[in-house]
């Protein structure tokens, strides 16, 4: 699984399409040329009504992250040494996940 930002696609698209429709221009034979048909338009607003039926998980950092998974970690990645301590593991997960909602507006 690999996670994205909902909101930033679904801004990108958004953006994507004003362009597309400003920069609509009929050429000399009355036909519009870089111009949305109605079905991409269609199109555009089924991927759009695609993207607001999956889930958005909200992450609660303390349940996530235990002792347990730490240790698991290591137990899956022997060759990884566990140099720092589960404390200092916190600190850095805590730290880039904050950073990830400041990123997110939140």
């Amino acid at each position: 699984m690999k996670l994205i930002d909902k909101d930033a696609v679904m801004a990108e698209i958004d953006e994507i399409v004003r362009v597309l429709q400003k920069n609509c221009n009929p050429n000399p034979m009355g036909n519009m040329q870089e111009c949305l048909t109605a079905a991409e338009i269609e199109a555009i607003n089924l991927i759009k009504d695609f993207l607001d039926t999956l889930e958005v998980k909200e992450v609660d950092l303390n349940k996530e992250l235990s002792y347990e998974d730490y240790i698991g970690f290591f137990k899956e990645h022997p060759n990884f040494t566990d140099d720092w301590g589960f404390d200092e593991a916190w600190v850095f997960a805590k730290y880039f996940f904050e950073l990830g909602l400041a990123q997110k507006g939140e």
